[in-house]
C-alpha cells in the first residue's frame, strides 16, 4: 500500500495535500515524507529519512509527552493528538497504523500550523479568555491554568503590589511575598538569586515577569517556579504578560 509508494496513485494524492504527511516504521524512524513535510520541517525527504520521530517533533512538547505515533503502534488503532488551545482544542497529529508486506507502519498527518502562527493563536485565545473576566479575581484561575499549560510548570503565582514589594494574589506552591527589587523587565533567576528564601519547590530557580500598566507602573507580577525554561516557554510567559498589560487597568481599576 504505502510502503511501495513511488509512482502510485496514493503517492500523487499524498503529495498534493497541503498538510505534512510522514510514514514511520516500528523503530519510529521516517521512511517517507511528502513535499509539505519538507516545507514544514525545512529538510528534504532524503535528509529526514531514517530520523527518529523525536528528532522531527522536538518543538511540539505535547507530542513528546503523549506521542500519537508510538501509541498507534501499540494500540494498532488510529490515534489523534489533541491539546487544549485555551478557548478551543487544537488537533495536532493523526496517526494511522497499517501493515505492508509484514511490516507495521504508521502514517502521520500533521495538522498543526508553523510555531509562529500557533503562538499567534495562543495569544488570541488568551486575550479572549481575559475578555470574559471583569476583575483579576475572575481571571486568576484561567491565568494560572494558562501559565501551567503553556510553560509546563507545576508552581506559579500572580502577585499584586507596587514598587519593590508584591504580595501573593493567587497561586500554587509559591512564596507569600516577593520583594527586594523593582521588576521592570522579565528576569529568570537561579535558585541562589531568588528574592526570597529558596525552598525545595524551586531547585532550578524561577521566572518573574512584570505586567506593565499603561502609565508604566508594574501592578502585577507573573511567577513561574522554573528557572530553566526554554526560549519558547519564556516567550509564552512574556506573551501572557503583554496581553495582561493591555487590560490590567480594567482588571485592577484602582491600580
Amino acid at each position: 500500500m504505502f510502503n511501495n509508494i513511488s509512482n502510485s496513485t496514493i503517492e500523487k494524492v499524498l503529495c498534493s495535500v497541503s498538510e505534512p504527511v510522514i510514514i514511520f516504521n516500528e523503530n519510529m524512524k521516517v521512511v517517507w515524507t511528502n513535499p509539505s513535510a519538507e516545507l514544514y520541517f525545512g529538510h528534504s525527504t532524503e535528509v529526514m529519512t531514517g530520523k527518529r520521530c523525536t528528532e522531527l517533533f522536538r518543538g511540539i512538547l505535547e507530542c513528546i509527552e503523549n506521542c500519537p505515533v508510538e501509541k498507534s503502534f501499540v494500540s494498532k488503532e488510529e490515534e489523534t493528538l489533541v491539546v487544549d488551545g485555551l478557548v478551543s482544542p487544537l488537533k495536532l497529529i493523526d496517526a494511522v497504523p497499517y501493515t505492508e508486506n509484514g511490516r507495521n507502519l504508521v502514517l502521520a498527518i500533521v495538522h498543526s500550523v508553523p510555531e509562529i502562527d500557533r503562538d499567534k493563536a495562543l495569544r488570541r485565545d488568551f486575550a479572549a479568555l481575559l475578555n470574559r473576566s471583569a476583575t483579576l479575581e475572575d481571571a486568576a484561575d484561567d491565568i494560572l491554568d494558562a501559565v501551567k499549560n503553556l510553560t509546563s510548570v507545576s508552581t506559579c503565582g500572580i502577585y499584586t503590589g507596587s514598587g519593590s514589594s508584591f504580595k501573593l494574589f493567587s497561586g500554587y506552591g509559591v512564596p507569600e511575598k516577593i520583594s527586594g527589587a523593582e521588576f521592570k523587565a522579565p528576569v529568570y533567576l537561579s535558585r541562589e538569586r531568588l528574592p526570597f528564601n529558596a525552598e525545595d519547590s524551586f531547585p532550578d530557580g524561577a521566572a518573574i515577569v512584570p505586567v506593565v500598566a499603561p502609565e508604566g507602573s508594574v501592578p502585577v507580577l507573573l511567577f513561574a517556579g522554573r528557572g530553566t525554561m526554554s526560549t519558547k516557554f519564556r516567550n509564552r510567559l512574556e506573551m501572557m504578560s503583554d496581553v495582561l498589560s493591555s487590560c490590567v487597568k480594567r482588571l485592577l481599576p484602582h491600580s
